[in-house]
């Protein structure tokens, strides 16, 4: 019996935890990007994290790391970039009085199961499991396959 490919929304931190962080986090983080890459998680983010993202190599002018970013937050056969739209802004504001975000809401609309990030503002919501990136992070994703 073939079982669904979790569908896994990765938080801006994800990116810059792998990329930007030195040790064991961000050996974390690759391990997620990597699993993504090799589809045994389907991956999913907003281009809101583009924004995010782009913002410390734009400020030390790192062109090279800029570029990376732009080329990985790309929708492929295993990832799937969220644009950013009018209905997804708007509930966004409804769920920010309720301490959500417009990534919860983007991981809502890409139909992910879990959203992993660090950001520990972001609050539960019914139907979203949140993760942060550690070691068994990757393995809690595959064992709760639905």
């Amino acid at each position: 019996m073939m079982t669904a490919t979790p569908r896994v929304y990765l938080d801006a931190n994800v990116f810059i935890a792998a990329f930007e962080t030195p040790g064991a986090h961000s050996d974390h983080a690759w391990r997620l990007i990597d699993a993504v890459e090799k589809g045994q998680i389907f991956g999913a983010t907003s281009e809101m994290t583009l924004a995010e993202i782009l913002v410390g190599p734009m400020k030390l002018g790192d062109i090279e790391l800029a570029t990376g970013y732009e080329n990985l937050i790309a929708s492929t056969e295993n990832f799937e970039v969220l644009p950013i739209r009018r209905d997804v802004l708007i509930e966004a504001a409804r769920l920010r009085s309720q301490r959500a975000s417009i990534h919860i809401v983007s991981a809502r609309a890409l139909a992910c199961s879990c959203i992993v990030s660090d950001d520990r503002r972001l609050a539960a919501v019914d139907g979203l499991k949140l993760l942060p990136v550690n070691p068994s992070t990757l393995d809690d994703i595959l064992l709760n396959r639905p």
